[in-house]
């Protein structure tokens, strides 16, 4: 048996983060899972500062090699993201990092024409097109070595007035002095309005969207319903119960609205249901 270690790190405020921890080689027989919370800290030089980094605490994910020293490798994702995969598909990808990387992330943008590192950004970023933050695989133990947090603080210092993103321009000027550090995913992995709002531009998600990433709000905005639907779908469904008829078939139907099929987002909706079909077609029918 495995377990998957669920740990939210709390402010008094609300939830800043889930992070999802695996003990064992596989996840892919997972059986068992727990929950956990953390108190939230920063340095104690400029906490105030650091607290309010773009969001409220979200750039308390910069400092998980030291809060947690007795964990070797975490899943990070933001509050807006949902899983519409086994978390063991992107974990697997631990799996492929070389001897040198310490965390895995998505690109930012996939067209130079409308990305924003590349257009607006007033520091240096990773690639092509910068990295996206919301789901990060983070080994921790690397990190540790790699004395990660003693990168962090003059960054911040010195591009602290040139940064737009906070905690993800951090990590963006990271990498891009370090790039022999990072592995990149694929977009399917971190789905973003982005990807879908003015063309497709995610191609893997063909095989299926594996996270999607409600960013700026679209979790709970009409600007493109598809995020919204899926979002209220997974909201409704009642853990325990049959997620073929209880989440699978409802979301099915509410996909066929109008409004979807009109929205540019909405072209790719049989892609945000592929793995669900693939998953609970076979095992309810």
């Amino acid at each position: 048996m495995h377990h998957i270690q669920m740990c939210i790190l709390v402010s008094v405020a609300m939830a800043s983060l889930l992070y999802i921890l695996h003990r064992g080689p596989s996840v892919s027989g997972v059986k068992e899972s727990s929950l956990s919370g953390t108190p939230i800290t920063f340095p104690s030089q400029s906490k105030k500062e650091w607290r309010n980094l773009f969001k409220p605490c979200a750039s308390q994910r910069l400092f998980l090699p030291s809060l947690l020293p007795e964990v070797d490798s975490l899943l990070y994702v933001d509050t807006d993201v949902l899983f519409l995969s086994p978390i063991s598909d992107v974990w697997e990808y631990f799996y492929k990092f070389n001897d040198s990387q310490l965390a895995a992330l998505t690109p930012e943008h996939e067209n130079e024409n409308i990305g924003w590192y590349n257009r607006f950004a007033r520091h240096p970023y990773y690639g092509r097109l910068g990295v996206n933050s919301g789901v990060m695989l983070m080994n921790l133990t690397r990190m540790r070595k790699f004395e990660w947090e003693k990168h962090i603080l003059p960054i911040h210092n010195e591009y602290r007035l040139r940064i737009t993103w906070g905690d993800q321009d951090i990590i963006n000027i990271l990498f891009y002095y370090h790039p022999d550090k990072l592995y990149i995913i694929p977009c399917e992995y971190n789905y973003r309005p982005d990807h879908c709002m003015y063309m497709s531009i995610c191609t893997s998600s063909q095989k299926g969207i594996k996270i999607i990433h409600g960013n700026r709000g679209y979790f709970h905005s009409d600007k493109q319903p598809l995020f919204r639907i899926i979002y209220e779908a997974i909201e409704k469904y009642q853990v325990g119960t049959s997620p073929y008829q209880n989440f699978l078939l409802p979301l099915q139907s509410s996909l066929i609205q109008q409004n979807i099929n009109d929205s540019n987002c909405g072209k790719i909706s049989n892609q945000a249901v592929l793995i669900a079909n693939n998953l609970f077609i076979n095992e309810y029918l």
